[in-house]
């Protein structure tokens, strides 16, 4: 189902239930993964200060990564001078990441990494397409340089971004906060900047024993571009070859911070979590019988948090993994990306399901 299909087809369903589904639109499917033992997926325009002798540099993350990432001026800056961002525009090399082939031209434009996820961006340049098209991509993308080993395996997803961002409730709004407009035919995407140009994003989470993201290579490889017709098929218009190796932040800024308290209406403890700016890993001991399903384990899940002033952000998680960390399922791990820059500071507690199978309300947990 295409992007506007779908939307056409959720009129009339309560706005809290089209807040958890959201995300899952064409193309930009952010999966969340269950395995046991190891695990296998704002806009903020930012005003260029004037430049003078004295005046810092001034980071702007590119129009993708804001929207996939949503952040405040202060937090692009922030982010990017301690290391966990690269602005490519800003490298003195950057000519050299940008590659043509068949009259287009594809360039990184900005990567925010932790421990365990990524986002990466790219601007992509003479794709010619109209405003009412949904342009798509054949993409690959694999860790380090033995793209057969098992040390190369990612989890994730990409999409073109369509212009939408996520507000406080979960809700997609276009770029300047105002909702979604479906034209004649329920198209909502706005892909094109004001200079016709698309950003792609990519969105990763490292396989758990097997590789890491920080420091690491990551290989990315564009083969064809095109657009989704009627069916969501997707028509290929344009194939080349665009190859890609970034070397990915060595910074994370995660804290680890000891909680060691009862998750209301589960059998399960927290006992840490490892947060970062932009992705948490909640550490779980499992204190009594858990109730599994076929396609769900029973862990606790997280969804968002409640800040220091009161602010309640429900559906800050964006896609990630859960399972049980031992042989004797005595102790669980739940690790959720975010769709925003987190001030770690000004959390006052989490948001959780109780359940990963759902039917139970969300509850809350302090943690500082």
């Amino acid at each position: 189902m295409r992007s506007r299909d779908l939307y056409l087809s959720m009129s009339g369903i309560d706005d809290a239930i089209l807040a958890k589904a959201y995300r899952y639109t064409e193309g930009k499917k952010v999966v969340k993964f269950h395995k046991r033992l190891s695990f296998v997926a704002c806009i903020c325009f930012v005003l260029l200060a004037t430049a003078t002798a004295a005046a810092a540099i001034h980071h702007f993350w590119g129009r993708g990564m804001s929207g996939a990432l949503k952040s405040s001026d202060v937090q692009q800056q922030t982010l990017t001078e301690q290391g966990q961002a690269i602005v490519y525009p800003e490298l003195t090399d950057y000519s050299s990441y940008q590659v043509t082939d068949q009259g287009i031209t594809i360039a990184p434009d900005t990567v925010v990494a932790d421990d365990h996820f990524a986002y990466i961006s790219f601007k992509v340049s003479g794709f010619d397409i109209t405003e009412t098209q949904e342009p798509g991509a054949d993409v690959n993308y694999y860790l380090g340089d033995d793209k057969d080993s098992e040390a190369s395996w990612l989890s994730g997803s990409s999409s073109f971004y369509d212009g939408i961002m996520i507000d406080d409730n979960g809700m997609g709004v276009y770029e300047d906060g105002s909702p979604l407009d479906p034209d004649g035919d329920g198209f909502i995407g706005r892909y094109l900047d004001e200079n016709g140009d698309l950003e792609y994003v990519i969105q990763i989470q490292s396989i758990d024993g097997l590789n890491q993201i920080l420091g690491n290579t990551l290989h990315v490889e564009f083969s064809a571009l095109g657009v989704y017709g009627g069916k969501a098929d997707f028509d290929k218009m344009v194939e080349g070859t665009w190859n890609f190796e970034l070397q990915m932040p060595t910074t994370s800024n995660a804290q680890t911070i000891t909680v060691n308290k009862d998750v209301p209406e589960s059998n399960f403890t927290i006992t840490t979590i490892d947060i970062s700016p932009v992705s948490i890993t909640v550490n779980y001991k499992v204190n009594g019988k858990v109730e599994a399903e076929d396609d769900c384990l029973g862990i606790p899940e997280f969804t968002g948090f409640v800040m220091k002033d009161g602010t309640r952000l429900p559906y800050v998680g964006n896609g990630g993994s859960s399972g049980y960390t031992d042989e004797t399922d005595e102790y669980a791990v739940c690790m959720s990306a975010f769709d925003r820059v987190v001030d770690i500071s000004e959390i006052q507690s989490l948001l959780l399901w109780p359940s990963d199978c759902g039917g139970l309300d969300k509850v809350e947990v302090e943690i500082q």
